[in-house]
């Protein structure tokens, strides 16, 4: 967007003191024009659950391709309110539903209509205005399937429309706050750039992340391999004295990002001190290692050192800026991303085949002791109720008539058990006449067994699974920042904190963003 030069403009907006209104923005690309449209309301503490089953929200917003006339926005908020009944047309690209965030919107709006700036000491416990659960789009609703844009539409990667609707509604909390607090007084404060720039668009997400990661295997394979390839080709670097000054320029700028992080992680993740400490640690060890003739360059002995160090979440942490700071090796991956998600059986594949691809590419599967007390002691489900996936204790109530299979590890050793009492020259076509049961793991095990990202490996029913590091590792995927806990199951956190203003898009601005440091106190709030 900053490259391209995009402007966003905008064009309509009437919003009264309590953020009841509308409004318009223009999306002007170099070669399209899109309308991101907002209904805004103040809805109460009781409807403001962020649950994707809600019918109500403070939010109800759609991106849309071309200009959005005043009939064809008066007949998507018909229709959005209607959760999953409601109809959007190919035009539509993107629907979403968000909330206000009560603590931190309305200490903003109230500071700004009394004259003076937030606190950001306060606002660093979230670092957002407004948060969405959900991006509808890709035909769901109705909405435009992406295979169906042309190929050089400015959204035709991977998750790119979902990702302009998250940065528009961050660029819509500002505004809102700014005519809400405008409405309460005309001598109102706007909120300052430097603290619009810290902070970005909350989002969370529950169990059914889960669900998602272990039914989109090569999905999660495509993304994390070229993440892991990116990282290879930075490892493999010499660097240079710039080199060497722009990785502690970056480390020292996001152990203040996590010293200066008030969220709280509760007991599931490493506390954002440990993390800056660690991150200080390692540009000990560049010190150290810097001038070394070693046969590896330093930057893996720098890797191999952080494994013994450093818990897992720092050494991301350093990879992710390892890869910042050669942002060059990520060339050529971004096709990768888009992924074809079929399978099929192969028939005619012999038994001993397929024993062979089981015990090459899933004896992590067969490891795994589900015999063991607690092994299976989770049920998923999903819930006719609220449509949403569930986790229950099995022989709670009745769950196991509805189970959702998610363990992988143990349809793969049910498969392996009969496959012993099959002729190994047999054909899996043959097999599966005798064992239909077990034709969608067999297909998987045909279709990915040569994808080392794929799988999930852990068993998702155990007594001691932890949802949230497969949470967070997918929202990670997206881009999500500043991820914390709301329990064992539930991840919030924030994108595009740091980035650039929709004001400062026509200027190019392309410089490093992520990981901000959190702006002065002193310069702006006061005491009235």
């Amino acid at each position: 967007m900053a490259r391209e030069q995009w402007r966003i403009d905008l064009v309509e907006v009437d919003v009264d003191e309590a953020g009841n209104g509308r409004a318009v923005y223009n999306i002007k690309t170099p070669s399209r024009l899109f309308s991101f449209v907002v209904q805004s309301r103040q809805s109460s503490d009781e409807e403001n659950t962020d649950r994707i089953i809600a019918e109500s929200w403070d939010l109800e917003t759609f991106l849309c391709e071309g200009r959005a006339t005043p009939e064809f926005i008066d007949s998507q908020f018909e229709e959005l309110p209607k959760v999953r009944k409601g109809r959007a047309t190919p035009k539509v690209l993107i629907w979403s539903r968000a909330n206000r965030s009560s603590r931190f919107f309305d200490h903003i709006v109230d500071s700004l209509a009394s004259g003076h700036q937030p606190d950001v000491e306060f606002l660093s416990e979230g670092g957002y205005l407004t948060r969405s659960s959900g991006y509808y789009g890709n035909g769901l609703n109705g909405t435009k399937v992406f295979a169906a844009m042309d190929d050089d539409h400015p959204l035709k990667r991977p998750f790119m429309a979902q990702m302009l609707a998250v940065y528009m509604l961050r660029v819509f909390g500002y505004d809102l706050a700014d005519e809400m607090a405008k409405a309460r007084n005309p001598d109102a404060a706007t909120l300052s750039d430097d603290i619009k720039r810290y902070l970005g668009t909350g989002n969370s997400s529950g169990v059914g992340i889960i669900l998602y990661m272990i039914n989109h295997p090569q999905f999660v394979h495509s993304w994390l391999r070229a993440r892991e390839v990116a990282l290879a080709r930075a490892k493999a670097r010499d660097p240079t004295d710039d080199d060497i000054e722009t990785f502690t320029r970056l480390v020292e700028h996001t152990e203040t990002w996590f010293a200066e992080d008030e969220s709280d992680t509760e007991r599931f993740f490493h506390s954002k001190d440990r993390i800056a400490h660690g991150l200080e640690q390692a540009l000990e060890q560049v010190d150290a290692l810097y001038g070394d003739s070693g046969s590896d360059t330093l930057w893996t002995q720098l890797c191999e050192w952080a494994k013994t160090n450093l818990e897992a979440e720092t050494q991301e942490v350093l990879h992710a800026l390892l890869i910042d700071v050669y942002p060059e090796v990520c060339d050529g991956l971004e096709d990768s991303l888009t992924t074809a998600e079929t399978s099929d059986v192969k028939p005619e594949m012999s038994l001993a085949e397929l024993e062979s691809l089981i015990t090459s590419s899933y004896q992590w599967a067969l490891d795994i002791d589900m015999t063991q007390s607690g092994a299976q002691h989770y049920v998923w489900y999903r819930s006719v109720e609220n449509e949403e996936p569930r986790i229950g204790v099995r022989e709670e109530h009745d769950y196991e008539e509805y189970e959702i299979d998610a363990a992988i590890a143990r349809q793969v050793q049910q498969l392996y058990a009969d496959l012993q009492q099959a002729p190994a020259a047999d054909s899996v076509a043959e097999f599966l006449f005798e064992y239909p049961e077990h034709r969608e793991i067999a297909e998987r095990i045909q279709t990915v067994h040569n994808l080392p990202y794929a799988e999930v490996r852990a068993n998702p029913i155990d007594e001691e699974f932890v949802p949230l590091t497969f949470i967070s590792c997918l929202k990670a995927i997206w881009g999500i920042q500043k991820a914390h806990p709301k329990s064992i199951g539930w991840v919030r956190g924030t994108f595009f904190q740091g980035a650039p203003l929709r004001e400062e898009l026509p200027d190019g601005e392309t410089s490093y963003w992520a990981y901000p440091s959190r702006p002065d106190r002193a310069d702006y709030w006061r005491d009235d």
